[in-house]
């Protein structure tokens, strides 16, 4: 039998040729998908689009127990007391710094902003009012705005600095004094709110303007797709929703797992709003359940959350309320002796990075 010449021209154009048929067969048999027609007739062949692909890197941040007060002076105590602890302790530095604040609050604006700053975090700020949304949408508090927005153009001297802006956060219920079952008016403050803020010059690209209902509405109001402003004066989209689980405070005592309480909102929120980078504003879980107060099930709920969230396509940050108030939603909380390895199981994933207020400016900041 004739010896082949490894090493002769014809045999590597022929070794070449069967690895370019290898891989574009294998190619082909991934990219396509059997499915049936819509008319579930004969069966047609699709392509293969792997839902759940996440968008990287994947925002970890908090809402920290140690609230930001009116004059900003515990700032630097919630980032050395509640932020560093968890970086060191979850191995997964925190990138963004949940804020609540008010829009009378002007004075405090470019201090405590440029604190979460410098501190290495980018501020995620909720910023209310405790004025109907009639009277913010009819112009009832524009000098509080137009103070505002000049306190954070101070801030983001001159685009060097941004901050992932909430107004009126979770319009869609009772319990917020400007909540409304009339969407227009919050569409209407809305406008107005970043019409202010172009007025006073604030940098283009320095304040990302989140829409960010609660996920439910309260009885009666409508669906939080109602209160949309539209693609074009938004720039991300939020909502907020928690597992109450068995918590004796709970009026309706039932466990909801992670895929249960968010990925229906996932779904409307990428269709509401195509393309948009969502963000869970607020999360949480109690650690009972209907057996009473279980550890375990509060870890398993924290891993299967964050594993969700990271496969889930066009979630963009995470932010976790790590408070013991009425509920025990804290995940990390040493002196409540809350500490929920489940958090550090969850956040494992390659998904989840941390990203400098610096770089995350340069990718968003024209």
């Amino acid at each position: 039998m004739k010896r082949i010449n490894l090493f002769s021209p014809m045999f590597r154009r022929f070794l070449l040729g069967a690895m370019m048929l290898l891989l574009i067969g294998g190619f082909l048999s991934a990219s396509f998908a059997k499915g049936k027609s819509a008319d579930g007739g004969a069966t047609v062949y699709l392509p293969f689009i792997v839902r759940g692909q996440p968008r990287e890197p994947v925002l970890l941040g908090i809402t920290p127990r140690t609230y930001w007060p009116s004059d900003g002076s515990l700032v630097p105590g919630a980032l050395a007391q509640e932020f560093a602890p968890i970086d060191s302790w979850s191995g997964k530095h925190l990138s963004l710094a949940s804020v609540y604040h008010s829009f009378d609050q002007s004075d405090t604006v470019t201090y405590m902003l440029s604190e979460i700053w410098d501190g290495g975090y980018t501020p995620f700020v909720n910023i209310g009012s405790d004025h109907s949304i009639q009277s913010i949408a009819s112009g009832g508090i524009d000098d509080q705005i137009h103070a505002w927005a000049r306190s954070f153009a101070a801030f983001a001297d001159g685009g060097q600095r941004m901050a992932y802006l909430l107004p009126l956060q979770e319009m869609n219920g009772d319990w917020a004094p400007y909540g409304s079952s009339d969407p227009t008016y919050f569409k209407s403050a809305f406008q107005r709110i970043r019409n202010i803020f172009a007025a006073e010059g604030v940098p283009e690209g320095t304040a990302q303007w989140v829409f960010a209902p609660n996920g439910l509405s309260s009885t009666g109001w409508p669906d939080f797709e109602a209160y949309y402003p539209g693609d074009s004066i938004v720039d991300g989209v939020a909502f907020s929703s928690f597992n109450y689980g068995y918590h004796p405070a709970n009026p309706y005592p039932r466990w909801e797992n992670p895929d249960q309480i968010y990925t229906p909102y996932i779904d409307r929120m990428r269709t509401m709003a195509p393309g948009k980078p969502i963000f869970i504003a607020q999360l949480g879980t109690t650690a009972y359940g209907p057996d009473g107060y279980d550890e375990s099930l509060k870890n398993q709920w924290l891993i299967d959350a964050y594993t969700l969230f990271a496969q889930s396509e066009g979630v963009k940050g995470i932010l976790y309320y790590n408070d013991h108030n009425v509920f025990d939603w804290s995940f990390y909380r040493p002196a409540n002796n809350a500490i929920f390895p489940g958090y550090i199981t969850g956040v494992s994933r390659s998904v989840y990075k941390y990203v400098s207020p610096a770089d995350l400016r340069d990718s968003l900041v024209p």
